[in-house]
C-alpha cells in the first residue's frame, strides 16, 4: 500500500488526537487527586461544646439531686470536668457508678442531651407485641443512660410503657427522674 500525503495527514491527525486524548484523560485524573479534598475526622463532640458551654449557655458541674422526698428513689449525679472530659459520679441507695458523660446541644440550642455511659439498664424487654410479649427475645440491655440537661436540673425518662417497656435505674420506680441542681 502506497501512502500519499493525504493519507499520511490522516494518519498524524488520528495519532495526535489520541494522544490529546489520553493527556486530556490524564489531566482530568491529575485535576482530580490535586483538587480533592482531604477527609476530615471526626472530633470528639464533648471537647468541641465544652468550651462553649462554660462561656454561653450555664455551668454543668455540680451536684444534682432527686427532686422528690421519696427514700425508696435516692439518686444524686455529680458531673464535672477531669483533663478535658466531663464525668459523673452517680450515687443511689443500693450502688455507686462513674464514668465519662458526654453531651450535646439541643435543637433549641438552650439546653443539652446528657449521655452517662456504662450504666448497665435494669430492665429491657423492648417493643411488646398485642400479648405483651416482646417481639425481640434476644435483646441486649443498653449501657447508657440519656437525659435532658437544662439550667439547674437534669430530666432522664426512667421507665418505658406497655409498648416499649423498659426500666433504667431499677433502684428508682419513678417512671421520670428529676434531678435538681444544688
Amino acid at each position: 500500500m502506497k501512502i500519499t500525503p493525504v493519507i499520511l495527514c490522516i494518519l498524524i491527525f488520528i495519532s495526535c488526537n489520541e494522544e490529546k486524548k489520553t493527556n486530556h484523560t490524564s489531566k482530568k485524573k491529575i485535576e482530580k487527586i490535586v483538587y480533592a479534598e482531604p477527609k476530615q475526622a471526626k472530633t470528639d463532640t464533648v471537647v468541641k461544646i465544652k468550651s462553649t458551654i462554660k462561656k454561653t449557655i450555664f455551668p454543668i458541674e455540680g451536684t444534682y439531686m432527686i427532686e422528690n422526698g421519696d427514700p425508696s428513689c435516692e439518686i444524686n449525679l455529680i458531673l464535672s470536668y477531669k483533663k478535658d472530659q466531663l464525668v459523673y459520679k452517680l450515687i443511689t441507695n443500693t450502688r455507686t457508678l462513674a464514668d465519662k458523660a458526654e453531651i450535646e446541644l439541643n435543637e433549641r440550642k438552650d439546653g443539652y442531651y446528657l449521655t452517662l455511659k456504662n450504666i448497665e439498664w435494669s430492665e429491657n424487654e423492648g417493643t411488646l407485641d398485642d400479648e405483651g410479649d416482646p417481639t425481640d427475645p434476644d435483646i441486649t440491655l443498653p449501657t447508657e443512660i440519656q437525659g435532658i440537661l437544662e439550667k439547674n436540673q437534669i430530666t432522664i425518662q426512667n421507665a418505658g410503657n406497655s409498648m416499649n417497656y423498659y426500666v433504667k435505674i431499677g433502684e428508682c420506680n419513678a417512671k421520670y427522674i428529676r434531678l435538681i441542681k444544688k
